[in-house]
């Protein structure tokens, strides 16, 4: 009999690519609202503004890390910005769990997902491994960083459903 465990991993992760995209569209609203001001003034200095101001609220959560929470074969992802803010993402049964491959695993290439989320460092050090998963009616495929508690905690409980690990 399996006992009642408890599993806590944090990763600092690198902003992906949809982030600079983010970050660029205030930018670029900031730029026309400092243009707008010699045609249309106050209001250009309103739309400048606005875009520093999404701006600053966007740098803000440049500084990302990913919480992985494992608890009897429960699974709860968090976004903790700028180590203060903190955002819950997913969470899930291992039950749920139908696969769990490496992450660029030839089981999984040809496959269709709803969503594709990567909750990992970004950064290629660590190993990634890619579960499938059947959340909110629809198939997704879910990447995650774990270390070596973590995923043993995971073999515990999904043993059966890993494969190429």
């Amino acid at each position: 009999m399996i006992k009642d465990s408890y599993i806590e991993q944090a990763i600092k992760a690198k902003p992906g690519r949809e982030y600079y995209i983010k970050i660029m569209i205030p930018l670029f609203v900031a730029i026309i609202g400092a243009i707008s001001v010699m045609f249309i003034g106050v209001l250009g200095i309103l739309i400048f503004v606005i875009g520093i101001c999404l701006f600053m609220n966007l740098s803000a959560k440049r500084q990302l890390e990913y919480e992985y929470t494992l608890t009897n074969g429960s699974v709860d992802i968090a976004a903790i910005y700028n180590a203060s803010k903190r955002k819950e993402l997913m969470n899930f049964e291992l039950e749920q769990v139908t696969m769990i491959v490496p992450k660029d695993s030839k089981r999984i290439e040809t496959e269709q997902f709803a969503k594709k989320r990567d909750y990992t460092s970004r950064r290629g050090k660590g190993q990634v491994i890619s579960m499938v998963v059947e959340y909110n009616g629809s198939r997704e495929l879910v990447s995650i960083e774990p270390d070596e508690r973590t995923l043993e905690h995971i073999r515990n409980y999904a043993r059966n459903k890993m494969y190429d690990l």
